[in-house]
């Protein structure tokens, strides 16, 4: 019993730890530094990167169609838009985000892209996610 709750807590901390580096890795992919200053991108931006990235990371398992990349390209706005939202309340810093709400958003996300992606273009994009973080969990970084 002890066991299995090692291994479920295992589980949602690691789920926890994705979130993060989702949420980091969209916003550091277009990190722009002026003048000292952090600038977010716009959210058409990130999500025009985030949903190019799934596109790559679902190749092997057959190419998105253009409807289905019109809709992880929404879904991805749509995130984007709530991130930057929460920021602006939040005084402008990643304050403003708990691990939570990151589980949260994953789980829509991972719920969302299930009835968007094949079958087998989800398992790609798990397969693609968890290799990221094994690469996290080396200190390779996230990659992209």
């Amino acid at each position: 019993l002890l066991t299995k709750l090692y291994l479920l807590h295992f589980i949602i901390m690691k789920k926890i730890i994705l979130t993060l580096m989702m949420a980091v890795v969209s916003l550091s992919s277009f990190a722009q530094f002026g003048g000292g200053q952090f600038q977010m991108p716009k959210p058409e931006e990130m999500a025009t990167r985030r949903a190019d990235q799934m596109k790559e990371q679902v190749k092997d398992a057959g190419q998105l169609s253009d409807e289905q990349y019109k809709k992880v390209y929404d879904l991805f706005l749509k995130q984007s838009k709530d991130m930057q939202a929460k920021m602006s309340e939040g005084g402008g810093g990643f304050g403003a985000f708990n691990m939570e709400d990151m589980q949260k958003q994953q789980e829509a996300t991972n719920k969302a892209l299930k009835e968007i992606l094949s079958e087998e273009q989800y398992k790609a994009y798990q397969k693609a996610q968890e290799e990221m973080m094994k690469r996290f969990q080396q200190g390779g970084g996230f990659g992209g």
